[in-house]
């Protein structure tokens, strides 16, 4: 898979008009048919309406559901077992301090624990100067280079994964920070359970200041990672990791395979590999990494756009094969078939605009079947700030804090969501209509990298 840089990328004219271009002839040949056939408009409008209701219901659900705790049972240092942390790197300068910094003060004994350190060779900046200096500093860490073509997340974790050595494997990003009880209590999980193959914990944005874009990225991120994500653990469904951080028996890749190193969102794409045998991936929003969202626009549309195009890849493979899985439990399924169907929806939520447009030139009125809309779009219009709220008030009971600007930005999330759409659209575009080939582009660092405080 072909790599680039956030600098490497350009947002040109031509690009914009081409874009825009078929946005407009999708957007015209879904609405064309409502002068023409009646009730059309109106149908298309409820469903559009429907299907918005159902994502921000379910996500107020999850940030309910997400007050739930359970704790894994206390383990004495004589029954750990070996871990091994996987960091690839690559132009991380900025951040890698800080991480290898949080690794160091992790309580877990030195003798169980190595990290494995894996820069790339092409590297332009102190990645590697820093890596090596690490592993001469502390004989837990390992240095390895990797100096071999193409590239990706998936591709670089995988010649990590070669050099580890743990029954326990933990991947994390190298912005990812350790809180000091993390790693001991994901492997309290694997312990309780032969049948937990992969702990998932939360990644916790502790950057709101950088820019008003890293500010609304944190909440939202807040809200996925603690709601979305911890509410599926709760209910026993569909449970995902991203790839920011996991932990997995070692079995995992010897079972599975490694990393898909041609699909956006190898993450994704492990947790369904996961589910298909009947192993279970339990997720924990206690074992918490400190990470850092992009600050800049173009950083942001790249990861946000790879993760959108990544998601659909899968939701293409495992729409058809999951629910036909035997070792998958029927509630799963249909969480499975949730997940992966709103992958792609968003793209239709951009028909919600020119509705209004369309009832003005056409004189057709495109008006939703369901009785009292104002009081659904009331609801839809008010659920953003009621969830970050309660994610708030949970993190508040537990220890958390947050930056007073995320209060605020809870009230100003819509339009960061509308916005976000466009990355959708983008990434639609791009696998089904254009079919252009993958290219991970590496998300890029603050120049303000540094060692959370927590």
């Amino acid at each position: 898979m072909e790599v680039k840089t956030v600098e490497e990328t350009s947002l040109s004219l031509k690009k914009i008009t081409t874009y825009a271009t078929i946005t407009g002839l999708l957007v015209v040949g879904i609405l064309l048919p409502i002068p023409y056939v009646k009730g059309y408009g109106s149908v298309l409008n409820t469903v559009l309406l429907l299907g918005l209701v159902g994502l921000v219901g379910r996500t107020l659900l999850s940030a309910v559901l997400a007050f739930s705790r359970t704790d894994p049972p206390a383990i004495g240092d004589t029954t750990l077992p070996t871990v091994s942390v996987v960091i690839p790197a690559y132009n991380e300068e900025p951040v890698l301090p800080g991480t290898i910094e949080a690794c160091k003060r992790v309580d877990y004994p030195a003798e169980k624990l190595e990290v494995v350190l894996c820069y790339e060779a092409s590297s332009t900046d102190r990645t590697a100067e820093i890596a090596q200096q690490a592993a001469a500093d502390d004989p837990r860490f390992v240095a390895v280079e990797r100096d071999e073509p193409g590239g990706g997340k998936a591709k670089a974790t995988n010649y990590a994964l070669k050099h580890a050595t743990g029954d326990i494997i933990a991947s994390i990003d190298a912005d990812h920070q350790f809180k000091p009880d993390a790693i001991r209590r994901a492997v309290a999980w694997f312990l309780a359970d032969e049948d937990t193959w992969c702990v998932k914990g939360r990644c916790y944005g502790d950057n709101p200041t950088d820019s008003l874009l890293a500010l609304h990225a944190t909440v939202e991120r807040h809200i996925a990672e603690k709601g979305d994500l911890f509410a599926r653990e709760v209910v026993d469904g569909f449970t995902i990791f991203g790839g920011g951080q996991a932990f997995f028996r070692k079995e995992v890749f010897e079972e599975l395979g490694e990393f898909d190193e041609e699909i956006l969102v190898e993450d994704i794409d492990m947790s369904s590999k996961i589910h298909s045998i009947g192993k279970e991936l339990r997720v924990d929003p206690q074992v918490i990494t400190y990470e850092e969202n992009p600050a800049t626009l173009s950083a942001w549309w790249n990861q946000r756009k790879r993760w959108a195009r990544g998601w659909m890849q899968v939701a293409v493979r495992y729409l058809p094969l999951l629910p036909q899985e035997r070792a998958i439990s029927i509630r799963k399924k249909i969480d499975a078939v949730y997940t992966f169907a709103y992958a792609i929806v968003p793209v239709l939520f951009v028909l919600v605009f020119p509705m209004p447009l369309f009832n003005g030139l056409t004189g057709v009125s495109t008006a939703t079947l369901i009785p009292n809309g104002w009081v659904v779009w009331s609801f839809i219009s008010i659920t953003p700030i009621i969830v970050s709220y309660l994610i708030f008030i949970q993190d508040w009971l537990e220890g958390e804090t947050h930056h007073p600007l995320e209060y605020l930005a809870a009230f100003t999330l819509w339009p960061y969501l509308v916005f976000q759409t466009a990355v959708f659209i983008a990434a639609f575009i791009d696998e089904f209509i254009l079919d252009k080939d993958s290219i991970y582009v590496t998300t890029s660092r603050s120049d303000q990298g540094q060692s959370h405080p927590r």
